[in-house]
């Protein structure tokens, strides 16, 4: 039978949050962190993966406080920082010691704050379209940062709106549904997470780390992932990455936007299944 988001979800309690996830499959952990966005959650980034990478991996799809069915406490110091802390917090809850990171967007820069606070914690890393580097060429803030931050503005968050932030996200329209704009928009509205998510509120723009300076302290093998088509942080950012992680391979990929795992998600599920199984 197909994995569902209904029949793999969880929840732990971990240290003052509340956290929920998704869990399928034995073997080595694999830990799937989503991006920040309006609507995001873990099974909506990830939903894709998870029959294939749970073949192989004790697969967790977390969705990151403020976000989705976890609990949503006001972010405190550094947004990195501040979710690394958690996921800590959540591996010693479940007994996991040691997982591979798999960080999509803000996961990403999540992902390399937990290789770079806890790199005995990590076994390997791999950074999708991921928050955490440093753009050589783009304008910042990107056209797709620009777009996100809008989102509530104005008149508020309407379908249309979310339209156009997929259409920013995704290279292929195609694949855009009237049922995945609705479930993205649905999620954006959640007044919990309007409340308390940093894209929940104009304006609202969180506290992050300048964890681009530390790459070069990374120890976890790793590999990066991006689409050339990303307009929210362009491919320059990939080929920072590649030249400071110290022990690092790229992977990237025309004719795609941010979201690679929904995009490419048959390629994407081989190229970390690959990856992580590569001794």
């Amino acid at each position: 039978m197909a994995l569902t988001a209904e029949g793999t979800s969880r929840f732990v309690q971990a240290g003052d949050v509340r956290i929920h996830y998704h869990e399928a499959g034995e073997g080595p952990v694999l830990i799937a962190i989503h991006g920040g966005a309006p609507g995001a959650f873990g099974w909506g980034n990830f939903g894709r993966n998870m029959e294939a990478l749970s073949k192989h991996f004790r697969t967790l799809i977390v969705d990151l406080p403020g976000y989705g069915q976890s609990d949503k406490p006001p972010i405190q110091g550094g947004q990195y920082g501040f979710y690394a802390k958690i996921f800590m917090a959540m591996f010693d809850a479940l007994g996991i010691d040691k997982a591979h990171v798999v960080g999509l967007a803000t996961g990403g820069g999540v992902g390399i704050k937990i290789a770079l606070d806890h790199p005995e914690r990590v076994d390997r890393l791999v950074l999708v379209s991921a928050a955490g580097g440093a753009s050589m060429f783009q304008p910042q803030p990107s056209e797709g940062m620009k777009v996100i931050r809008g989102y509530y503005g104005g008149e508020g968050p309407s379908r249309d709106k979310m339209r156009r932030y997929l259409e920013m996200m995704m290279f292929d329209h195609a694949m855009i549904t009237d049922e995945l704009i609705e479930e993205r928009y649905q999620a954006s509205i959640d007044p919990a997470f309007m409340a308390q998510a940093p894209e929940g509120r104009p304006g609202s723009v969180p506290v992050v780390e300048p964890v681009w300076k530390d790459l070069d302290q990374i120890k976890a093998r790793t590999l990066v992932i991006w689409g050339r088509d990303n307009r929210v942080q362009g491919y320059d950012n990939a080929l920072f990455m590649l030249s400071r992680i110290p022990e690092v391979e790229v992977h990237i990929y025309g004719a795609t936007g941010l979201w690679v795992p929904w995009e490419r998600a048959a390629a994407f599920n081989r190229e970390v299944i690959g990856f992580l199984t590569d001794v």
